[in-house]
């Protein structure tokens, strides 16, 4: 009885170990802060009159092999459009970031 619980709790905490060395590499801000401020740029002459009152929306997007933007999706419907649309092949400017790999960018509207 004493071994099997003492395989039980080698195997649990063995378990534990591993799956917390799974978590992803912490996020470089120098990093997203270059791509949020070039994104900004690109967002800056968009109608926002849609948006009643102050929004942060999550835009999902990766880069192509050419370093242009290619938007997956967003966390509004109203103006998921206009935002496709305004970042939808830009050029970013960064190495710093892989190719066909997910991205998320948090983005604060004001009215």
């Amino acid at each position: 009885m004493k071994i099997t619980k003492s395989l039980f709790l080698s195997f649990l905490m063995v378990g534990l170990f591993s799956f917390s060395s799974f978590a992803g590499d912490p996020v470089n801000k120098d990093k997203t802060s270059k791509v949020s401020d070039q994104i900004q740029k690109h967002l800056n002459n968009i109608d926002v009159t849609s948006i009643d009152v102050e929004e942060t929306i999550k835009i999902d997007f990766m880069l192509n092999s050419m370093g242009e933007i290619m938007v997956i999706s967003t966390t509004s419907k109203t103006i998921d459009s206009v935002l496709k649309n305004t970042l939808n092949y830009k050029k970013i400017k960064t190495n710093d970031l892989e190719r066909y790999k997910t991205y998320t960018v948090p983005v604060k509207f004001k009215k």
